[in-house]
């Protein structure tokens, strides 16, 4: 067995450390893996027989933009063993929750309550609020503070309101884990139909140099009434033909929007201050890095498998 250390260049956010944890735990030969995006540096433990660490460093390369520089370490096979392989409660936390333990643990551990509180506020008198029944907690590498969002008819909701479970968005237009993250929630809206709603939410990075002026540009076809459908093709354009002002303008006009009233909307800025109040909501509760997505309240950090989701969702519906 042996260990590699690497200097990581090129991480954005969250989302982009348990990308590549994703992409490495399935490589044959490899043992552990534990990338910190607050450090900047990948450690990865391997058996030597059955992988090169060459191949570990392109792999890491290949998951996105990085520079991969190895760190010289002398640490003994018995220092890793240690580290690496005590009980689960006495490890640090990861960077991704361990969706590998028993269903039964997640279902004790998810103790959260979705209730609909019926008051005078939104567009149909109805307002939805994630409220909290107690302790809880995600599996381990997951914040435990459950958190309380109101919903009304104003946010981006898409799926059937008084849905048992709630899924809260923050998401960033120009991420790339943000459209990989896309299609997932798509499916578990599709298999979960009348269970589950989505509320989308803005979380632009400063790294992204469009995504604030595209949430906004989703602002502006919102109000005509083509919110979701914009929102889907910035994500499925997103790769192919790359962001700009001049594009989210030929997009309106796609959708068959009122080019001259989008393109006002757009320029002037109108909606600038909404996305920041999004910003700063999601950055109170906790978020820094896109996807952020709350599932009845608990957060859970990154791009994350349809059957992560799904694991979690089903658990909280049999309850």
């Amino acid at each position: 067995m042996e260990k590699a250390k690497f200097k990581i260049k090129g991480m954005h956010c969250q989302s982009c450390a348990t990308l590549i944890e994703e992409k490495l735990k399935n490589l044959p030969g490899v043992i552990q893996t534990k990338i910190s995006y607050e450090s900047g540096k990948g450690v990865i433990v391997y058996d030597k027989n059955a992988i090169e660490e060459t191949k570990i460093q392109s792999e890491i390369e290949s998951a996105g933009e990085y520079s991969v520089e190895k760190i010289e370490d002398a640490e003994k096979e018995e220092d890793i063993k240690e580290y690496y392989f005590q009980p689960p409660e006495k490890k640090e936390n990861s960077s991704r929750p361990n969706l590998s333990i028993p269903i039964s643990v997640i279902i004790a551990g998810l103790i959260i309550a979705g209730a609909v509180i019926v008051n005078g506020s939104g567009k149909n008198g109805k307002i939805a609020q994630i409220a909290n029944s107690g302790p809880s907690s995600l599996p381990t590498g997951q914040p435990s503070t459950t958190q309380t969002f109101e919903i009304t008819k104003d946010n981006h909701i898409r799926g059937d309101f008084s849905a048992p479970i709630t899924l809260v968005e923050f998401s960033d237009f120009e991420c790339p884990f943000c459209a990989r993250h896309y299609p997932t929630l798509t499916k578990v809206l599709d298999d979960y139909k009348g269970k589950v709603r989505l509320v989308y939410k803005y979380f632009p990075l400063s790294i992204h140099p469009n995504s604030q002026k595209a949430a906004e540009a989703s602002e502006c076809a919102d109000e005509q009434g083509k919110f979701w459908e914009y929102h889907d093709k910035l994500f499925e354009n997103l790769a192919a033909s790359g962001y700009s002002v001049a594009n989210f303008k030929q997009w309106a006009k796609d959708l068959g929007l009122d080019s001259g009233k989008f393109d006002e909307c757009l320029d002037s800025g109108k909606f600038a201050q909404k996305v920041r109040d999004d910003f700063q909501e999601g950055t109170e509760k906790g978020v820094n890095g896109t996807p952020a997505t709350f599932i009845n309240g608990q957060l859970v950090s990154g791009a994350l498998p349809y059957e992560s989701f799904k694991q979690i969702i089903d658990s909280l519906l049999n309850k």
